[in-house]
């Protein structure tokens, strides 16, 4: 059968009817819109934690050993804590955007 508009191409063979995308299902994609609404609140969790330890809201560990007598100066310590907040942010805008993009477009 020959569809009114398309009889100018017969010499062309007919096209196979294209399968549809692995995981493809019509419908609004609740499932997959909900897992996205849960990513950008668990970003939005780790970046209001990593933002508290920043401000001093939250304790960042155990405080620094006392200086030794006669020092004036404090001497800086390295805490574990200041390595990973910074990277508990950034992964907290990763979820953020992946989320969203998983909400709008599943």
């Amino acid at each position: 059968m020959v569809l009114p508009g398309n009889e100018y191409r017969s010499d062309l063979p007919k096209l196979e009817k294209q399968e549809k995308p692995v995981g493809y299902h019509a419908g609004l994609q609740i499932e997959e819109r909900l897992q996205g609404l849960g990513a950008v609140l668990l970003g939005i969790i780790g970046l209001t934690v990593s933002w508290l330890v920043f401000t001093g809201a939250l304790p960042i560990g155990l405080p620094p050993p006392p200086p030794p007598p006669g020092v004036l100066v404090q001497v800086p310590v390295m805490n574990p804590t200041t390595c990973i907040a910074p990277l508990m942010g950034l992964g907290g805008i990763s979820l953020v955007v992946v989320g969203l993009r998983r909400t709008i477009d599943p």
